[in-house]
């Protein structure tokens, strides 16, 4: 099998494939940010209180959770479609669960709580599914075109349930609004049906303790699996630290809301899709490791760059210029590292494998959150972000010592 330090073979994209991880990219982006900012958003327009709203929060555990269940999802096939049958119920669940909300008052909190949970669970459910059938259904050479397209559909998701969610319940009430994101999810089974179930090389684990010990030991069982879980923990480490606070730091230079509202959501999402597409086109070109090389150091310098914003005057386009750079730098980024954590992922145990290991690459941004704000008032502002900076090294050391004893996909799919 051809390292992902050499360029695969260019062959001709398979169109189909493609589209189908952008509209599951979709699928997915959608539910999260209504869990995320819709949700929000109608429990303060029902007067529910800050700290309410906080607790409830805690909804979006199932996102971190997510690999307790994921073995389920390999070893249960019903009809001998296992992925079709898994994305189908989550959908479902999650159409269900959106039109259950359109009927709830915000002020029954206890109705919400169980909703906005089971909201949750059907779509984390749903991303283990769509991560499986990704690195199933794409040949190890797709690997990073295909997470792009799943990219930008999740963005175009967020992007479009978030605003436009907002604008129409302003309009036309909270109940129409969950009504209408449960109908376009419809569009997730209409997706099933041009997307054929993939063929998992060697077939399914043989039994439930399989699916759960098996993913484990063939993981184990390769080249320095302890170093590749070290790397999946520090890659986006800096970057998950000045992330979490960002939107204050960006305040607290200068600028207004509307500022950064109005660049985020123009230059940054124009920036994000940029990088993304940016880095499915250079993966094809120059191969998956060179890539983790080369935006790995652009995080780093993008982290440090951003303390420019706390030295230089208040001004729109420095704003449009930094954020636009740290778009165009976390969008870039992200693609190659989800491909890398496709590529490490056996066919054989994929929800398992990848939800553990997505899970992971998760965990700084849940042990960061609290305390970056004491980092930032004992360092203050321009420390912090070099810091940020600093805190990427580590995972480009480990990549280099990776590539340098031969880092290659596990076992996935490969043109005939």
């Amino acid at each position: 099998m051809a390292q992902t330090g050499h360029p695969e073979k260019l062959i001709p994209y398979r169109l189909r494939p493609m589209i189908t991880s952008l509209l599951m990219g979709f699928s997915a982006g959608v539910p999260f940010v209504v869990v995320v900012t819709l949700l929000q958003a109608w429990l303060k327009d029902g007067g529910v209180s800050l700290t309410t709203i906080g607790l409830l929060t805690l909804v979006g555990l199932p996102y971190s959770l997510k690999f307790l269940w994921a073995p389920v999802l390999d070893f249960i096939a019903p009809f001998g479609r296992r992925r079709h049958f898994w994305l189908l119920v989550s959908q479902l669940w999650i159409i269900v669960t959106l039109t259950g909300l359109s009927f709830t008052n915000p002020n029954h909190l206890t109705q919400v709580a169980v909703l906005a949970f089971l909201l949750s669970f059907g779509s984390a459910t749903q991303d283990i599914a769509i991560d499986a059938y990704r690195r199933e259904d794409l040949f190890d050479s797709e690997l990073a075109s295909g997470s792009a397209a799943y990219l930008w559909g999740y963005r175009l998701g967020m992007v479009l349930i978030s605003g436009g969610g907002l604008v129409a319940a302003d309009r036309f009430g909270w109940a129409l609004v969950f009504k209408c994101v449960a109908a376009i999810l419809l569009l997730g089974p209409l997706t099933l049906i041009f997307s054929p179930e993939p063929k998992v090389p060697g077939g399914l684990p043989k039994s439930f303790s399989a699916s759960v010990i098996g993913p484990l030991e063939d993981f184990f069982s390769k080249s320095h699996p302890w170093l590749l879980l070290a790397f999946i923990f520090f890659y986006k480490l800096g970057e998950q630290l000045i992330g979490s606070l960002n939107t204050t730091f960006f305040m607290e230079a200068g600028y207004t809301k509307t500022q950064i509202g109005l660049v985020v959501k123009g230059f940054g999402l124009a920036s994000t899709l940029a990088g993304v597409s940016l880095a499915g086109i250079m993966v094809r070109q120059k191969g998956l490791n060179p890539c983790l090389w080369f935006f790995g150091w652009f995080q780093l310098v993008n982290n440090a760059c951003l303390t420019a914003l706390w030295l230089l005057p208040a001004k729109g386009f420095y704003l449009a210029f930094f954020i636009s750079l740290d778009h165009l730098a976390v969008g870039a980024s992200s693609t190659v590292f989800v491909a890398f954590l496709a590529s490490q992922t056996n066919v054989s145990y994929t929800a398992t494998q990848y939800a553990l290991l997505s899970s992971l690459m998760a965990l700084p941004r849940s042990l960061l959150s609290s305390p970056s704000g004491l980092l930032v008032t004992h360092l203050g502002w321009p420390a912090f972000y070099l810091l940020g900076a600093a805190l990427t090294l580590p995972g480009l050391i480990i990549l280099k010592i990776l590539i340098n004893r031969g880092l290659a996909p596990v076992s996935g799919r490969q043109p005939l």
